[in-house]
């Protein structure tokens, strides 16, 4: 043989025993050899459980888990340590806990408590009369873009109900409009009421 060139052998990187089934197994023929010498285990399926032997009963953060209570339901948690300031165990509980704070006068838009049914017909006997009577008086018109399509129709109060509660059945104290503009006239940009 010329001198410079020699004759390439196979490396031997020598056999592992399996941590799982305790199998000695060797390099693989297309195997890098950083990933042998990585490897424990013998095959994917005793790969799988040993990262499962690891993990039981904890989630897999290094194991630097904190217990967490959650403050609606007391459940006890182990969680991450980036987890461990948030106050409830998940977002139902979460979502129960605001709907329990959040009712009556400590609801942000609380309104004196104007309405305590979600029937207004209830509320207020009469009230389907009076937007009947309001219709009627409009010929069953917006009477801002003159639309007439029936389903869209809204009977509007001119006179806020919670300042005046003794015009909420008076008929001159209502107007129709349709959905579009009584969206405008509560919530639009120029307040449609200033020039009627």
């Amino acid at each position: 043989m010329p001198s410079g060139i020699y004759e390439r052998g196979i490396k031997d990187y020598g056999v592992k025993k399996c941590l799982i089934c305790e199998k000695e197994f060797k390099k693989r023929p297309k195997q890098k050899p950083y990933i042998f010498k990585k490897q424990k285990c013998c095959s994917r399926i005793c790969n799988a459980k040993l990262s499962a032997s690891y993990c039981r009963g904890k989630k897999a953060h290094n194991n630097k888990q904190t217990e967490r209570i959650c403050q609606w339901c007391g459940k006890i948690q182990k969680v991450a340590p980036a987890y461990s300031k948030r106050p409830f165990c998940g977002r139902k509980c979460m979502a129960k806990w605001i709907s329990a704070k959040q009712k009556g006068q400590n609801h942000w838009n609380w309104q004196g408590g104007i309405t305590e049914k979600y029937n207004r017909n209830t509320l207020y006997p009469g009230y389907n009369e009076w937007r009947k009577k309001v219709y009627q008086r409009d010929k069953y018109r917006c009477v801002l873009c003159k639309s007439k399509k029936s389903g869209t129709l809204n009977a509007h109060h001119l006179k806020k109900v919670r300042d005046y509660k003794d015009l909420i059945l008076d008929v001159s104290n209502g107007l129709t409009v349709c959905e579009k503009c009584h969206k405008e006239i509560h919530y639009g940009k120029q307040k449609i009421f200033n020039t009627l």
